[in-house]
């Protein structure tokens, strides 16, 4: 217990000398996440356009109308995983949650797409696609910020695993205290 104080010492002085990088709040990370919310919003009123009730009665799969409701809820989980990353811009699970739940949007939307062509308007889907694209940057800056938390992370992780290794070995070579033996009264 009395070795904690310096095992506490040694990792920050640890930390100390290892360069951080400066992804943690800065304004280019809190701006990207600024902008993929946006993306979301100005998303929505063309997804609002589609019709699949009408898409249903005119011989389509009720896949499309399950997908297309998928994807706006998915769309407006994506803005609010946005607005959590502009809080917390190097929490790297939530980011990951964010950009997994983006690439399934994409995913659903390109089912959804087909659909669109084909029972509704196909000027309204190249329309979504022309704006989904136009995340395409914002979505890889991600990943690339994403990738640089993940690898300072495991940097510190390495630090921190070689102070505590260091410690277990100091503590093993110390020497253990000697029992005391109690002192007996003698009898009167």
């Amino acid at each position: 217990m009395r070795l904690l104080p310096i095992f506490l010492l040694l990792v920050t002085g640890a930390f100390a000398q290892q360069p951080v990088a400066a992804i943690v709040g800065d304004q280019p990370t809190l701006a990207l996440y600024g902008r993929l919310s946006s993306w979301t919003s100005r998303l929505e009123p063309a997804l609002a356009q589609m019709k699949t009730e009408e898409w249903v009665s005119k011989g389509a799969s009720e896949t499309y109308r399950q997908q297309a409701a998928s994807a706006v809820v998915q769309l407006k989980a994506i803005a609010q995983d946005m607005a959590e990353m502009q809080r917390h811009p190097d929490t790297l699970e939530d980011g990951m949650k964010a950009l997994f739940r983006v690439q399934t949007f994409h995913r659903t939307m390109n089912s959804v797409l087909a659909g669109l062509r084909k029972y509704q308007n196909p000027a309204l889907a190249d329309l979504i696609v022309a704006m989904e694209a136009e995340a395409t940057p914002d979505l890889q800056s991600l990943e690339e910020h994403l990738l640089e938390v993940a690898s300072q992370r495991e940097r510190e992780y390495a630090v921190v695993e070689r102070e505590a290794q260091r410690c277990r070995g100091v503590l093993t070579r110390e020497p253990l205290p000697t029992p005391r033996t109690p002192v007996r009264k003698s009898a009167q």
